[in-house]
């Protein structure tokens, strides 16, 4: 083996081996750090290998604004700075599992140490900035509309900076060394609350789910960019075609807190939102769009649905309170078909598509756009996906590996 591209793809194949490899010599010269990272083996620190081999493999310009970014962000696992340094000798030793060249062995020892610096000196300067590496939040309030999901209202004591759309770290006791990305449905202000839509998707998920008012959840700094700033004016759409955001069952805590920024800018831009769930019962803040579209008409929502009726014994309450107007939901087995139907009659009808929810359905969502828009025709339309899950599929997305059906 004599070049990165090779390592990499080593990496990749040694995934769950060389995570233990490194976990383990961490553990032996830093006893407290077992307390950090979750029980399980499989759980544990799963980005650590994939990780490595992406920035491995791509130029240190790309790699480096993102490293800088993990080391401020994980300063909420409690290491001190420091630590770093005995960090890049696990994952130089865990190397050891590969046959390496001599030149390539110290290249790649190279670029580990340069990347462990870089999170060293970033958590170092935020530090001594004063941010916070974490914050704490008690749970007020826990709403159930319907046996999937959960609208947990959290309060702390100092008001949390983040952007319409950002994504935020939590955990919990229930979850030793385990973190979720969850995104507020609301905007950043002076009550220091937070609202977040949970569904119940997944071991970590279905424990917040089961939040109650009392408990204390502990949440990292806030990440990523919803939308991403893109130009779009090479694009032949009209600069007053709105853009479209599909969001997926709990996907859309994102759109609606991304809305509420917009109102609060006074942004006038027309957009465009198709919300989608299993069934009827699942679009659970009818009343909150209800209301967002009477507020601000140039936001038009439609709701689609996997089926048309809801299982049996599916809410916990009332699915539709009486006085919410409940809108025609067309039944689609995933709503980018309607957005493509859209696109393929008028190319110009949207800037571009927004997909955002569990990692699977926004796969097959940009999927069924892309492959559709090309066998149309249709080459410079723009498909952002901001998936969120577990696994080698979320992992193949948040690194830009290559995944079929995802290139613009």
């Amino acid at each position: 083996m004599t070049t990165l591209w090779e390592l990499a793809d080593a990496l990749r194949e040694a995934d769950e081996r060389y995570r233990d490899v490194v976990h383990e010599q961490l553990f032996s010269r830093i006893f407290e750090a077992r307390q950090v990272f979750a029980p399980a083996r499989a759980s544990r620190h799963v980005d650590l290998t994939v990780a490595i081999a992406w920035a491995l493999e791509n130029p240190a310009p790309k790699v480096d604004a993102l490293v800088a970014q993990l080391g401020r962000d994980h300063r909420r696992l409690g290491f001190p700075p420091e630590v770093y340094d005995t960090f890049a000798q696990c994952l130089i030793d865990g190397l050891g599992l590969f046959e390496l060249s001599p030149e390539l062995a110290g290249t790649a020892a190279t670029r580990l140490r340069s990347i462990c610096t870089i999170m060293k000196d970033e958590a170092t300067k935020a530090d001594w900035e004063g941010i916070p590496p974490a914050h704490t939040a008690t749970v007020a309030a826990v709403e159930r509309p319907n046996r999937k999901t959960a609208v947990v209202r959290l309060e702390s004591a100092f008001p949390m900076d983040f952007e319409p759309g950002q994504s935020i770290p939590v955990t919990t006791a229930h979850l030793p060394g385990t973190w979720r990305l969850l995104t507020p449905a609301n905007i950043s202000d002076h009550t220091a609350q937070l609202f977040f839509h949970v569904t119940d998707a997944g071991d970590a998920s279905t424990m917040l789910t089961l939040a109650h008012p009392g408990d204390m959840w502990t949440l990292g700094t806030a990440r990523g960019k919803f939308p991403e700033d893109i130009d779009v004016s090479f694009l032949g759409a009209s600069a007053s075609s709105p853009d479209l955001y599909i969001c997926y069952g709990t996907g859309w805590a994102a759109v609606r807190s991304f809305l509420l920024g917009k109102i609060a800018a006074d942004d006038s831009t027309p957009v465009a939102v198709l919300a989608h769930a299993d069934s009827p019962g699942a679009h659970y803040d009818l009343l909150f769009q209800h209301n967002l579209q009477e507020l601000a008409p140039e936001i038009s929502i439609q709701h689609t649905v996997s089926r048309a009726k809801d299982p049996l014994l599916f809410g916990t309450t009332q699915v539709f309170p009486e006085h919410t107007p409940v809108p025609e939901m067309a039944v689609v087995d995933n709503p980018a078909r309607v957005a493509l139907e859209a696109l393929v009659s008028n190319p110009q009808a949207f800037r571009r598509c927004v997909l955002v929810g569990p990692a699977d359905e926004v796969t097959e969502g940009a999927g069924i756009l892309n492959l559709g828009l090309a066998r149309a025709g249709i080459v410079d339309g723009v498909i952002e996906t901001h998936p969120w899950g577990e696994g080698r599929l979320t992992q193949s997305l948040k690194y830009g590996q290559s995944f079929p059906g995802l290139g613009n």
